[in-house]
């Protein structure tokens, strides 16, 4: 049913001279090229295309398999998804489909298990569709689990209680989210973390400096701010005014990468970017190499390997089924079989993601769960160690 049998030759020629048909299969994929990610989505759609090109070119070709993406523009938004995905499930039959954002969450997560079609996200999880036996997975935990895991680095490394001041909104729940899974980290962990307070401000604030005043006066070790690119300027405008040098802690949609479009990374200085696939510039890292024999277009950057990791783990999953239901059989109910079937393990997945297990129990990697980060020092992001933090075991807010 949701396959495609393509005959990429005659019979007539493909009796003569060998198998030359293959399966085809759809993924399709969410883009937002009009919405405020315009500016990194070709290069997000370029690590999705290079990965799927590759995969074509030296695995699908010796399973009989190929697959074919095909792009959407979502504009990041949940009308145009609602009304676009019917279409995309009566004319494109995919197997999966690949993701961007919470508003691909909101609009698809309730009907895909009726529709018999799992998804795969790029972006962290928020604990908000923490919930069983459904069909949409990120690659990554959740955002909480992402910090988790650097601030249980930096409690380690500072022997003592980490003292963690957070600057969010409440105008996004998914914001909000992100805050309550830090408290239950301390909760959980008292003697290693304390959520000194949290300074609710606007999700683009003028100025922060009350704020972070009033938050100076707990001698907070680091400084959440999981929100927005603004909130994150506003903060580190804050501390440089207040003449304080507190890290900070974003996440990857406004962590170091889209700060520095906005100031001077000599002034974040130490701060952080926490995130659970592969830093772009760690050394030797496999799945770069891909990247750059098979790009058309793009550059490789943050954006490209989060996407580049959200399709290689995709095309995993379908060299499973493959092998398990053969490779004319698979449907989205074999590739959702196939992903929850068997640990993925980073070296398969050219070290874009640590190895990855999941279950029904949650829409993310299940076990041991680890994060990695980018650091600001000498006024260059950098890969923050050599390898993965583990995150410690975080229960249901």
């Amino acid at each position: 049913m949701k396959y495609k049998c393509a005959i990429v030759a005659g019979a007539m020629l493909a009796m003569a001279s060998g198998p030359l048909s293959a399966a085809e299969y759809v993924m399709s994929a969410s883009a937002d090229y009009s919405g405020p990610f315009a500016d990194v989505m070709p290069n997000a759609m370029s690590g999705i295309n290079a990965i799927a090109d590759w995969w074509n070119a030296e695995v699908g070709k010796d399973l009989g398999v190929t697959v074919q993406v095909k792009i959407y523009d979502m504009r990041y938004d949940a009308s145009v998804i609602a009304r676009t995905w019917p279409a995309i499930l009566s004319s494109d039959q995919p197997i999966l489909h690949l993701g961007f954002g919470s508003p691909d969450l909101v609009t698809l997560m309730k009907r895909l298990p009726g529709d018999k079609v799992p998804m795969l996200i790029g972006t962290a999880m928020v604990g908000l569709v923490w919930a069983p036996d459904g069909w949409h997975y990120s690659i990554r935990p959740t955002y909480s689990h992402e910090f988790a895991g650097l601030m249980s680095d930096l409690q380690e490394k500072k022997g003592d209680k980490l003292k963690i001041g957070a600057v969010s909104t409440q105008k996004s729940a998914g914001f909000v989210d992100q805050v309550k899974g830090v408290q239950k980290l301390a909760e959980m962990y008292p003697e290693r973390f304390e959520v000194l307070e949290v300074q609710w401000v606007e999700a683009s604030p003028v100025s922060v400096t009350n704020n972070i005043r009033a938050m100076l006066d707990g001698k907070p070790d680091v400084i959440l701010v999981g929100g927005t690119t603004a909130q994150v300027i506003a903060t580190a405008q804050a501390l440089e005014e207040l003449g304080a040098k507190v890290p900070i802690i974003s996440s990857t949609h406004n962590g170091l990468s889209e700060v520095a479009k906005g100031i001077d990374m000599a002034k974040m200085e130490g701060s952080f970017s926490a995130f659970s696939f592969a830093p772009p510039a760690r050394d030797g890292l496999p799945i770069r190499d891909v990247y750059e024999k098979y790009k058309k277009d793009g550059n490789w950057g943050l954006i490209t390997a989060q996407s580049a990791a959200q399709a290689l783990l995709a095309l995993r999953v379908l060299e499973h089924a493959v092998k398990t239901v053969g490779a004319d059989n698979v449907t989205g109910e074999a590739m959702r079989a196939a992903l929850l079937d068997r640990v993925y393990t980073e070296e398969e997945l050219l070290g874009s993601l640590p190895s990855v297990d999941f279950d029904t129990t949650a829409p993310f990697p299940i076990g041991e769960i680890k994060a990695t980060a980018e650091v600001v020092e000498g006024g260059k992001i950098v890969p923050y160690g050599e390898g993965w933090m583990r995150v410690p075991p975080l229960e249901k807010w």
